[in-house]
């Protein structure tokens, strides 16, 4: 296998599985980190053993694991891991294929829904691209929502992403309070 093809495609599995742990968790209920950090690295594993079979050098899994406990360290220790973890369960409105495109759907206190993503965000120009594609997404849902809750792990930050009236929403909120 070559290494440069491997390397390229090795992070978009990493990408999945922890999406694919997290929203599990979720799903359970049950978010602990040490449970988080292991799910996240079987499905890794399991998913480049079926991608790439034995032929990929150890150094290259070896670096990813790491990437992948550190941004998972970095979700855990975030105010969005803590407020995904204290969602009663009419809260959770749909998870992973059922809530397409987005991750989660989710419902805060107020009765707004959000949908919710988790992406490792490039530091380039592509940026713009995954931005769009979230704006689309936000538009063309199957389940309405009044934004999208976008967590990058390479920042450990999260982004509220809103339509144009949702915009006007907020702004009004915040000149009233």
């Amino acid at each position: 296998m070559d290494p440069l093809l491997v390397a390229g495609r090795l992070p978009r599995l990493a990408d999945r599985a922890m999406r694919s742990a997290i929203v599990g968790a979720v799903s359970r209920g049950r978010m602990t980190p040490r449970a988080l950090i292991d799910d996240a690295l079987v499905r890794f594993e399991s998913a480049a053993t079926r991608s790439f079979g034995s032929g990929v050098r150890p150094a290259l899994l070896f670096a990813e694991r790491d990437r992948i406990v550190r941004e998972l360290r970095g979700f855990i220790d975030g105010k969005l891991a803590v407020r995904l973890g204290a969602l009663r369960r009419d809260q959770l409105v749909a998870a992973a294929a059922s809530a397409a495109p987005f991750d989660l759907i989710v419902r805060n206190r107020r009765g707004r829904t959000y949908g919710v993503l988790f992406r490792r965000l490039p530091a380039d120009g592509r940026r713009l691209e995954v931005l769009q594609r979230v704006h689309a997404a936000l538009k063309t849902a199957r389940t309405p929502v009044d934004g999208v809750l976008l967590y990058d792990f390479v920042r450990s930050r999260a982004r509220l992403v809103l339509d144009e009236s949702g915009v006007e929403r907020v702004h009004r909120y915040l000149r009233a309070s």
